[in-house]
């Protein structure tokens, strides 16, 4: 039976879940701590969350149960080429426009990264739809994984051992994944798909949170893909994480957000862009 939080036991616990890594539990999430955390404080010999909280408090920054918290509130729902519509953008108007400055010998390569991207089938989305393109312009799979640098990063490692295994089963493989995709960048092994070679190498991942200054990530990118987290920070941590993602955009770099998240009234460094009735947006010069 799960342990019961009080009023007190969850605003301290919302609060330290909170300075962890930005998530803000509403008053109506007490469930979140209870359902997810009771686990973990009886096996860490606590008979209330309080003295659940006792023991997170006094614990210091390299305790792997704070990590092991942080882990289980979290959300990591994701699927393949999430919402299409940033993928089509991608592989119709960026990659196009990006290719044209490589030709042009204006720079390289194409940076991108995916932050949050749980069990990595946002980056290998990314991957996937990038080969898509160079396979439609002529050009070979080597060059594509040789200009394209794709980062993928969330704040669980327990979360990003699995999406660099690139081992996904039957429920997940379907979610999202045209056949087309799975036929080509797939093969099936002891009733798993393992994502081919091809894909895995243009994907580089690194345990990385949010919370934390971004000096400590690989910048800077083209390109950034920031879906479906931000609708989990406080509004002061938005404006903060907005302003650290332009710091880290190269100039002309592209940023996309989940369908239900904004910049509106939380920077002013960025453009807003439409394409096709989707929503994403431009570091302003």
């Amino acid at each position: 039976m799960p342990l019961r939080v009080n009023e007190k036991e969850f605003k301290l616990l919302r609060d330290f879940v909170e300075k962890e890594c930005g998530v803000l539990l509403g008053d109506e999430k007490a469930y979140l701590i209870e359902n997810r955390l009771s686990k973990l404080a009886t096996e860490n010999g606590c008979r209330s969350f309080g003295e659940f909280y006792m023991r997170l408090s006094k614990s210091p920054r390299t305790d792997k149960l704070r990590e092991r918290v942080v882990d289980a509130i979290t959300t990591h729902e994701t699927l393949w080429l999430r919402d299409g519509h940033p993928f089509k953008i991608l592989h119709d108007r960026i990659l196009p426009e990006y290719q044209e400055a490589i030709q042009n010998r204006e720079q390289n390569g194409i940076r991108i990264w995916s932050a949050a991207c749980a069990t990595g089938q946002e980056p290998y989305s990314i991957a996937m739809t990038a080969l898509d393109y160079y396979r439609k312009i002529g050009l070979a799979e080597n060059v594509c994984s040789g200009q394209i640098n794709i980062l993928a990063t969330d704040v669980s490692a327990g979360i990003l051992s699995a999406a660099e295994a690139g081992r996904y089963d039957a429920h997940a493989i379907t979610r999202g994944l045209p056949a087309a995709h799975l036929d080509r960048y797939f093969r099936k092994r002891d009733n798993q798909w393992m994502i081919d070679d091809q894909v895995k190498r243009m994907v580089t991942f690194r345990q990385f949170n949010l919370k934390d200054p971004v000096a400590g990530i690989m910048g800077p990118f083209d390109i950034i893909f920031l879906r479906n987290v931000v609708i989990y920070f406080s509004e002061a941590f938005k404006k903060t994480l907005f302003a650290r993602v332009a710091g880290l955009l190269n100039s002309g770099g592209y940023l996309f957000l989940g369908a239900g998240e904004t910049v509106g009234g939380y920077s002013e460094a960025y453009d807003l862009l439409e394409h096709e009735g989707t929503i994403f947006y431009r570091i302003k010069s």
